[in-house]
């Protein structure tokens, strides 16, 4: 079913690139107007997709809360042009300077807070507010998921709102000056679920002091939810917040908000929504534990481990795949905290399967220094990868678990070396994620999405299958739904645009260009093949944005992106 916008929908036709004899079409999920960059997160079997666009062109700044005498605006900007920003006549060289301000001071509270994340329903670009009310946004927000009954997930930090405030009176200043800050919201970051019965927020088990931390990470077409949450704090943390937070010297919201992102013990849990589209109270996951025991090793001569658990993806009937911490307390290394040796009890963070209250393992631990399952299929098929050293240096390795039959199997991929991690595995056993190839041009291998057929054995550079001289340079495919459509990131070269999203000419007046990300719809041709594109006699060929792999990097998704189930 469709969601309605909760924001402002931008209609605007997809953009169909046409492939010769290709196995897949390309449907670029350009960006919504004003936006430079789209970023996939997920598709669900109806064909809807949600992302992530970032960069906005053309942010509205509150003129009204920038310090002019700022270093940053003074060394950048001439007088006569400061003045004529005051004025409220902003050119780009006035803007890029301002946000630059800004960013430079976001830890400072006084002044304006700029996102870098809006999430959207890609398919029918429909920009989304999941926790924020006002305009211009204040918050980074951030789409993970989608089932099939168009419940789709994702998270939001704090928004703010700009308040007055007036520290109590000391014996150094005892008339202090009102200041005004931009406060946040309780609760750092919080999942968010939105449905046709409306919006839900995700409840930690743990809210005191500065409303606790929800993540949510992927969902069920039965409604359960993964992610992590706030469960408690330790007492010490307790009074610390206490003693400090008392509201005289700044808002308690702030200095709660200042200390959240540290202060709480997380786990990693389960939310069921019910038929009102309500979420439960969070049921926590386990971990596996010192030699698979699930509980943490007793050695007291020692330091404790940290056991924490990730959940990455759920299927139907409930089966969570992810990686926990595995410690063996017979095993004792030596590590560095700086350049201090500390001996310790080894551990590792390894692939796990959370099967109702059991936690349990499939990876050889004495051979790979690190493993994560990314996806299961509702055939339990789970895909991951594990990690070992090569020339001292990790190597991501593909694996596949077949978890009824306990078959663990590692396929081979573009060349033995090449780091592959799988994001989405379906039910037809398709598994698409990122890997390395070796492109035209270099010598180091570069990322590229990646198509592997379990069934055949498989596996597949995507940017094989789109036709030749394709503008993009797919660098991650990041799902694939039942019907083996495939949404993907990749760079392309566009019209370079200033910050208020105009283009940028040369001397002669000819556009410049820049590789910018775009999120891109796979769709399979019928009866297609791939195309010959081995260039004719002495000519050479470069997919264009093949230089610019590292633009995906600009999205800060980092531990909190979400990994896709099957």
């Amino acid at each position: 079913m469709k969601l309605t916008p909760l924001f402002v929908a931008l209609g605007a036709a997809l953009t169909a690139v046409a492939t010769q004899a290709a196995v897949y079409q390309v449907v670029e999920l350009s960006p919504v107007d004003g936006y430079k960059n789209s970023f996939a997160a997920a598709i669900n079997n109806n064909d809807q997709i949600v992302g992530n666009l970032n960069n906005r062109f053309n942010f509205p700044v509150d003129l009204a809360s920038v310090d002019f005498t700022n270093t940053v605006i003074t060394t950048n900007l001439t007088a006569a042009e400061i003045e004529e920003v005051k004025k409220g006549n902003v050119n780009a060289k006035a803007l890029t300077v301002l946000l630059a301000y800004l960013q430079s001071g976001a830890n400072n509270f006084d002044t304006q807070r700029v996102p870098t994340v809006f999430p959207a329903f890609l398919d029918t670009k429909q920009l989304v507010n999941l926790r924020e009310t006002a305009t211009p946004k204040t918050n980074d927000e951030y789409f993970v998921d989608i089932s099939d009954r168009g419940e789709a997930v994702g998270y939001g930090f704090a928004p703010f709102t700009k308040q007055s405030f007036t520290p109590a009176p000391t014996e150094a200043t005892p008339n202090p000056a009102t200041k005004q800050l931009w406060v946040p919201m309780v609760g750092r970051v919080a999942g968010v679920v939105l449905s046709d019965k409306g919006k839900t927020i995700l409840p930690p088990l743990y809210a005191e002091l500065g409303g606790g931390i929800t993540v949510a990470r992927g969902i069920s077409n039965t409604g359960k939810v993964i992610g992590f949450a706030s469960v408690g704090m330790s007492d010490s943390n307790i009074t610390t917040i206490q003693t400090t937070c008392d509201g005289k010297a700044e808002p308690i919201a702030i200095c709660q908000y200042n200390f959240s992102a540290g202060s709480y013990d997380t786990k990693s849990v389960v939310w069921q929504l019910d038929d009102n589209g309500k979420a439960s109270a969070p049921v926590p996951l386990g971990y596996l534990g010192d030699k698979n025991t699930g509980k943490p090793h007793s050695r007291t001569d020692y330091p404790v481990v940290n056991y924490t658990s990730t959940a990455n993806a759920i299927n139907d009937r409930g089966l969570v795949v992810g990686a926990s911490t595995y410690s063996n307390s017979d095993e004792i290394r030596t590590v560095y905290i700086g350049l201090v040796p500390q001996d310790v009890v080894f551990n590792a963070s390894h692939a796990t399967v959370f099967d109702g209250s059991e936690v349990k393992s499939f990876i050889d631990v004495n051979r790979w220094v690190s493993s994560e399952a990314k996806a299961v299929n509702n055939k339990d098929l789970i895909v991951g990868y594990a990690s070992e050293l090569v020339n001292n240096r990790a190597s991501e390795r593909f694996f596949i678990y077949d978890y009824a039959a306990q078959k663990l199997s590692f396929p081979t991929t573009l060349f033995a070396t090449a780091k592959t991690v799988p994001e989405a595995i379906n039910d037809a056993g398709y598994v698409v994620g990122s890997t390395q190839n070796y492109l035209t041009g270099y010598t180091l291998p570069r990322p590229v999405a990646f198509m592997y057929n379990s069934n055949t054995g498989v596996f597949q550079d995507l940017n094989k299958l789109v036709g030749c001289n394709s503008p993009y340079n797919i660098v991650q495919a990041v799902d694939i739904n039942d019907k083996n459509v495939i949404v993907a990131n990749a760079v392309k070269e566009v019209e370079q645009r200033d910050s208020k999203g105009e283009v940028i000419k040369d001397a002669n007046g000819n556009p410049l260009k820049e590789e910018t990300a775009v999120a891109l719809k796979l769709v399979p041709v019928a009866n297609g093949a791939v195309d010959d594109c081995t260039p004719p006699p002495e000519a050479t060929y470069e997919r264009k944005g093949a230089a610019a792999w590292w633009m995906l990097l600009l999205l800060p998704f980092g531990l909190w992106r979400r990994s896709r189930k099957g």
